[in-house]
């Protein structure tokens, strides 16, 4: 009997010693530091600075072509197979929606909802509706454009999505940030973020 209690203190002594070993070494461990995603080719990941406007931590795609430039969040990625028509960048959850693309065309004649039918059709979409007005708006470096909200198929899916448009010296640069809504529902305050972000110098 003396042996059994023998044994069992000892097995419950062990089981403090590793208990109290393991809870030392949580304590001195030391939380490992958020590895940021590397950027796209190009691109240089930058953390928010303090005050900025922004709720997400942003990248910068920059046109130094057509003199604008655009933030999204971080982890998105360059999404070169959307690249098409008038598109000439787009970035976006790898693979997947939500994205922004961002287009350029000539200003040839006033933004209506004809024209924005017929410029998305172009870049290879169809069932093409405007769903809001046009607004008069101001992007967040203080420039005028006009938003609106659009819904099209893109092959088999469903698109919908928030824009904004600016003219500049001839042309008309176009921020649209889309998703389809039964896999990453549609977010306007999030996406106008976005879009809001265009700057054009």
């Amino acid at each position: 009997m003396r042996d059994k209690k023998y044994n069992f203190v000892k097995v419950c002594l062990a089981l403090l010693l590793v208990v109290g070993l393991a809870l030392g070494a949580c304590k001195s461990q030391e939380p490992a530091e958020t590895q940021q995603p590397s950027a796209p080719s190009g691109q240089q990941a930058e953390p928010l600075a303090e005050g900025a406007a922004t709720s997400f931590e942003a990248k910068t795609y920059t046109n130094d072509e057509y003199e604008f430039s655009i933030k999204y969040p971080v982890d998105w990625v360059e999404r070169p197979e959307i690249l098409q028509s008038t598109i000439i960048a787009a970035f976006g959850v790898p693979g997947f929606v939500p994205g922004v693309s961002l287009s350029v065309r000539d200003a040839d004649e006033p933004l209506t909802a004809d024209w924005i039918v017929a410029a998305n059709t172009a870049e290879g979409n169809t069932n093409v509706e405007v769903t809001s007005d046009l607004a008069e708006t101001t992007l967040s470096d203080g420039t005028p454009a006009i938003q609106y909200k659009s819904s099209f198929k893109s092959g088999a899916y469903e698109i919908v999505s928030f824009a904004t448009s600016v003219d500049k010296d001839g042309k008309r640069i176009r921020a649209t940030i889309w998703t389809i809504d039964a896999f990453s529902p549609y977010d306007e305050a999030f996406f106008s973020e976005i879009a809001h972000t265009l700057s054009v110098r």
